[in-house]
């Protein structure tokens, strides 16, 4: 029985007791009926959590999807939509660039703008050449469903 006891003593003493004492105390503080107020300013606590948590997650969706003024961003979505092949975009993206366009959306407005700046282009960038005049013709047409005048 000594042998016992002493397995006991040590056992008790490796063994920590402390999470099943919560437990119990939880347990019987449930049952005897515990602090109203307490419980009371736990779920106050709990709904504040959720309250700020889902403002915080509103704010952030809000943000997400604000868009800054970009004329770039614009000018890329413009010509995405358009009925232009690759090397038609690519061709447009260019001359914005070399011109150093602050709003390039600017030359789609109509012929006439375009035709200017593809000229300026062409003049700035030593690209006159036919094959280049003959794609920003098709260009030109694409877009604006005419010929230049």
């Amino acid at each position: 029985m000594a042998t016992q006891e002493s397995l006991m003593v040590i056992m008790a003493q490796v063994a920590p007791a402390a999470p099943l004492d919560r437990i119990h105390g939880i347990r019987d503080r449930f049952s005897t009926g515990g602090s109203t107020q307490g419980f009371i300013l736990v779920l106050l606590a709990m709904a504040g959590l959720f309250v700020l948590l889902y403002a915080l997650a509103r704010m952030l969706r809000r943000l997400r999807r604000r868009q800054t003024d970009n004329p770039r961003k614009l000018f890329h979505e413009v010509i995405r939509h358009l009925p232009l092949t690759i090397p038609q975009r690519e061709l447009l993206r260019r001359i914005a660039r070399d011109l150093g366009l602050e709003h390039p959306t600017v030359i789609l407005l109509s012929p006439q703008i375009f035709h200017t700046h593809a000229n300026q282009w062409m003049a700035a960038t030593r690209n006159a050449n036919a094959t280049t005049r003959e794609r920003l013709t098709a260009l030109a047409q694409t877009l604006y469903a005419r010929p230049p005048q």
